[in-house]
């Protein structure tokens, strides 16, 4: 029964999204409006080009889905600009729309199960929902380690373009040098630059998108030094070797913090863990003991909310131990 009830609810859904699909397509017509902006954005009257200036990067958006009605539906929402940017920042060749079925084939497969083991609304709600949020959580991880990687990179690419100039070369080849000569993640983002560039965009603009597709504080004292020099001058080599020196200096101090602050992260590792290899060893040592856990309501209800204050507690002591340089 329960099985059924779940089925029907789920197939309930599918039918209420298509409807509403349907009718905010075929009254609101959002392609035609993004049509005709399109069409705006591309016409050099210099009001609607000021009006639009969202056009380039519509038109650099990936194709959401490879299903038509999906990628008009994923089009129309203007909501999930931030998480087409979080799939770019992560350099996940994933689409949208596979992103979404993703989420919910883990969050139907957790609450499958906690439906056929029996284990209760609450459990099969957190199960559901720690299920649909495992691909946001890792694209996350994925880009925070990306953007790691590109402060990392920084300071040689920068040391790189400085003794360019220093050569007699052109900002332009400089940053295309960037492009040519390091990998993921600094070489794609800086081509990307080259590439805007090349295309008409001013070198401030450009380097503003770049801001803008990267969070890094480094990154921002480079472009915001840069747009100043472009405006009031200056030797722009030694402001890039400046500016090198100033993130290796930043480097070796975020080292001797993580060097102190060491202790309190093992410490919250360590009590972390311990509950989970205790519950184990008890599993194997006394399993009539730990089952009271799963197979009374009372149990699973006291095993959900130790699991959730261990994830807060684990949140809290990560904060303390995340000191910002």
């Amino acid at each position: 029964m329960t099985v059924a009830i779940s089925i029907g609810i789920f197939l309930s859904i599918i039918l209420f999204v298509e409807g509403a699909y349907y009718c905010y397509h075929q009254y609101m017509n959002p392609h035609n409006k993004n049509l005709k902006r399109r069409l705006r954005g591309g016409s050099g009257k210099p009001g609607d080009l000021q009006k639009t200036q969202e056009a380039p990067g519509i038109l650099r958006n990936r194709k959401m889905s490879d299903i038509p009605w999906i990628q008009n539906l994923l089009g129309s929402m203007t909501s999930l600009g931030g998480l087409e940017r979080l799939l770019q920042q992560a350099n996940s060749q994933m689409p949208v729309g596979v992103f979404f079925l993703l989420s919910g084939v883990l969050g139907g497969a957790g609450l499958l199960v906690a439906t056929f083991q029996d284990y209760g609304m609450f459990a099969a709600l957190g199960l559901s929902l720690m299920g649909m949020s495992l691909p946001l959580l890792q694209m996350k991880r994925k880009r925070k380690r990306r953007f790691k990687e590109f402060e990392r990179q920084l300071p040689e690419a920068l040391d790189l373009m400085a003794r360019a100039l220093r050569a007699g070369h052109a900002f332009s080849v400089g940053m295309k040098m960037i492009g040519d000569e390091f990998p993921d993640p600094i070489g794609p983002e800086f081509s990307r630059t080259v590439e805007e560039i090349s295309f008409g965009i001013d070198v401030p603009q450009a380097m503003n998108n770049l801001n803008g597709r990267v969070i890094s504080t480094d990154l921002k004292f480079f472009v915001t030094a840069l747009v100043v020099q472009r405006e009031t001058g200056g030797n722009l080599a030694e402001i890039i070797e400046a500016i090198s020196r100033l993130i290796r200096q930043r480097f070796e101090l975020l080292g001797r913090v993580k060097a102190l602050s060491a202790e309190g992260r093992m410490s919250g590792i360590i009590l972390f863990c311990m509950p989970i290899v205790m519950s184990i060893l008890l599993w194997f040592l006394n399993e009539a003991y730990m089952r009271i856990l799963i197979e009374d309501e009372i149990g699973r209800m006291m095993a959900l909310g130790s699991g959730l204050l261990m994830l807060v507690g684990a949140y809290v002591m990560k904060n303390m131990c995340d000191i910002k340089v």
